[in-house]
């Protein structure tokens, strides 16, 4: 397949004359320049996909339908960090406070108390970088006066992804534990769930679009949820649970 040369960039004023040449209705074309100074183009045109076809856009679509949608998937951004925060945080202490009180402070650097050894080696390598690039203060408080973390406080450092893929290292005895004493679910959906939801928080995390997108996960459902022919790969499927 032949290489295209790349277009040329294209001026705020080029951008919404571009739009409105393909379909779009420019209401009030110095508030669409406005909107695109601060919105980058190609960020604001992923917004555009939903209402076209074979790029031509559909009858009566208009600029602010577009940004409208786009300031809809920001504030459905903010609520989901909202709403991962207090997941991420519960997960956090829960696995601390398993592996503190059945295994020791000091007992997670153990790798036979887990099922991979290969993998702990991978969540020590992630641990031992979180602690050397934090700046807070409680990680050098640990260093100067005990020179050692203990599990309550390791987790505190770790990102949501190695938190997530911890889980799914720990023996299916401690995985049970967990999923039955705090979620009542069988624990392979605590491990699926999990890693869906890294990748919306990361996708949260870095503005990424969520309306109308399909994601590159498949969370495992229940039986009876199946049954609702939900997409998994779909947001929706997130929300639901």
């Amino acid at each position: 397949m032949p290489v295209l040369p790349l277009k040329p960039a294209l001026t705020f004023e080029e951008q919404v004359e571009l739009l409105h040449q393909r379909g779009v209705i420019i209401e009030d074309r110095d508030q669409a320049i406005r909107c695109l100074k601060r919105i980058n183009y190609y960020r604001f045109t992923a917004y555009t996909l939903s209402f076209k076809t074979n790029d031509k856009f559909y009858t009566g679509i208009t600029f602010n339908t577009i940004l409208r949608h786009y300031e809809f998937d920001s504030k459905l951004r903010n609520l989901l960090m909202e709403i991962i925060e207090y997941v991420e945080i519960s997960f956090r202490t829960h696995i601390a406070y398993l592996l503190g009180h059945k295994y020791g402070a000091l007992g997670y650097r153990d790798p036979t108390i887990f099922r991979n050894e290969k993998h702990h080696a991978e969540f020590m390598r992630d641990l031992d970088k979180g602690i050397a690039v934090s700046r807070d203060l409680f990680v050098s408080h640990h260093l100067n006066k005990y020179g050692s973390f203990p599990i309550w406080v390791a987790v505190e450092v770790l990102q949501f992804s190695s938190l997530s893929r911890l889980f799914q290292n720990l023996k299916l005895e401690d995985q049970r534990s967990i999923a039955r004493k705090y979620y009542g679910v069988h624990h392979s959906e605590i491990s699926s769930w999990l890693y869906s939801l890294t990748v919306v928080r990361n996708r949260c995390a870095h503005y990424n679009r969520l309306f109308n997108h399909p994601l590159p996960i498949k969370p495992k459902f229940k039986t009876d949820d199946q049954a609702l022919e939900i997409r998994a790969n779909q947001l929706f499927a997130m929300l639901s649970r």
